[in-house]
């Protein structure tokens, strides 16, 4: 197989053509540095994402509280993943790190808070 992949590892984002098969990557060009070949293996061959979304504050000034995996899960996870964080709800207050559901979908990443939410008075 054959195309073009935009490696997205440094700014320059080059979009690097790349051949493969099955197994492995055959060849590539145009890429300007070596941090483009594992990017665009795991791109071909098991493409993750991190998630970014909120979650429900009860008791919080703020009604949410944003929140992200602490590592890529795969990204045809992506999408169910989504669907549990919609569903949970925290206590305030929430601190920046505070592991808001552990293990996601077996993925061994876990959700973590990157806002700080105050209880209301």
């Amino acid at each position: 197989m054959k195309g073009v992949i935009v490696c997205v590892v440094c700014p320059v984002s080059c979009p690097v053509e790349v051949e493969w098969d099955e197994h492995d990557v055959l060849d590539t060009d145009h890429n300007q540095c070596k941090l483009a070949l594992p990017y665009v293996k795991s791109e071909i061959f098991d493409p993750r994402r991190t998630v970014t979304s909120s979650v429900v504050v009860e008791g919080g000034v703020m009604p949410l509280a944003s929140v992200k995996t602490d590592r890529p899960i795969p990204k045809a996870l992506v999408m169910q993943a989504m669907s549990v964080v919609l569903g949970i709800r925290v206590a305030a207050p929430v601190r920046i790190g505070d592991v808001v559901a552990r293990d996601l979908l077996g993925t061994g990443a876990n959700l973590v808070a990157t806002r700080d939410v105050e209880a209301a008075p």
